[in-house]
């Protein structure tokens, strides 16, 4: 009899322990499916088109009334198409943030914002390190993070040395900055040799490199 209750007793543990596993498992496995929260900057698709559409409305014919009135002037001989959207694959933006975030890391900082510059294609087909530029005199974006700095974010680079790199702080209009400042006192800005931005392989930046990026797929208005 004490053999058979302590069978029982065994297989009673055992279908216990068995059980504790795969409710574990349950668990871990819902925790794993919880749906992401949609971030409070979501906004419908109807206040989307709304938006898009007071842009062509009211933006898109004062650009190409202007590119229009200097085309004959232009360097670039072929009909201008203001662009409506810049795009960047997957992939590329998923690097990017690692990029940003290890290049920080390497300076001590912590990433505060990351802005979406506006910004515009000169009109000629290279830049002056040699660079291409694929849509002459067209708007485009950039993408920039900041640190903060008392109660301020500001752009940067990373320079310093190989032993000790450091982030370079710069003004919103991407100068370079002489002191962080204060309340009481703002940050000197000086005319900047600091290498072009854009081009993440710069020699020039030994230590490190820009956080800067830029050259997505600009477009013209899309298809319906």
């Amino acid at each position: 009899m004490k053999t058979l209750l302590k069978r029982g007793f065994k297989i009673l543990t055992c279908f216990l322990m068995m059980s504790v596993v795969f409710s574990c498992g349950d668990k871990k496995e819902s925790r794993s499916k919880e749906e992401v929260v949609a971030p409070n900057q979501i906004i419908p698709v109807d206040q989307a088109k709304n938006m898009y559409d007071n842009y062509s409305k009211r933006r898109i014919p004062l650009i190409q009334q202007y590119e229009d009135s200097i085309n004959r002037d232009s360097n670039i001989g072929k009909e201008f198409v203001p662009s409506r959207f810049v795009s960047y694959d997957y992939e590329t933006i998923k690097q990017y943030i690692a990029f940003i975030e290890q290049e920080a890391k390497k300076a001590n900082e912590d990433i505060s914002t990351l802005r979406f510059y506006f910004s515009n294609y000169p009109d000629k087909l290279f830049f002056e390190n040699k660079d291409s530029i694929l849509h002459p005199r067209q708007n485009s974006i950039m993408l920039s993070p900041t640190v903060k700095k008392g109660n301020k974010d500001y752009l940067f680079y990373i320079g310093g040395t190989q032993e000790k790199q450091e982030a370079v702080l710069l003004s919103d209009n991407f100068e370079e900055l002489n002191g962080i400042g204060n309340n009481n006192e703002k940050p000197k800005s000086y005319a900047s040799s600091i290498p072009n931005l854009l081009n993440l392989s710069s020699p020039a930046l030994y230590a490190g490199s820009s956080v800067t990026m830029n050259r997505g797929g600009n477009s013209p208005p899309p298809q319906k």
